[in-house]
């Protein structure tokens, strides 16, 4: 004889929103791990600075000109995380 347990709508959209979370994650963290040399090896700096002129190439980078600017852009990393 099958159990029903009531939950309530609120509970069960966090429920699915953590678990896309997680599925995002996992899917993240398997491109990365199969896409990614070992760290630190000759094919992981190869592979590291292909990865860096793509970024650069496409403008995903900051670029900072002075020590003001600089302190900002820190700063910023300490909030962000």
């Amino acid at each position: 004889m099958p159990q029903v347990v009531a939950i309530d709508a609120g509970t069960v959209k966090n429920i699915l929103s953590t678990l896309r979370e997680l599925k995002e994650q996992l899917t993240s963290l398997n491109e990365r791990l199969e896409g990614e040399p070992p760290y630190g090896s000759e094919a992981w700096w190869e592979w590291s600075d292909k990865k860096a002129k793509e970024d650069i190439k496409s403008g995903r980078y900051t670029k900072i000109h002075d020590k003001k600017e600089l302190h900002h852009f820190l700063n910023s990393l300490k909030t962000a995380s």
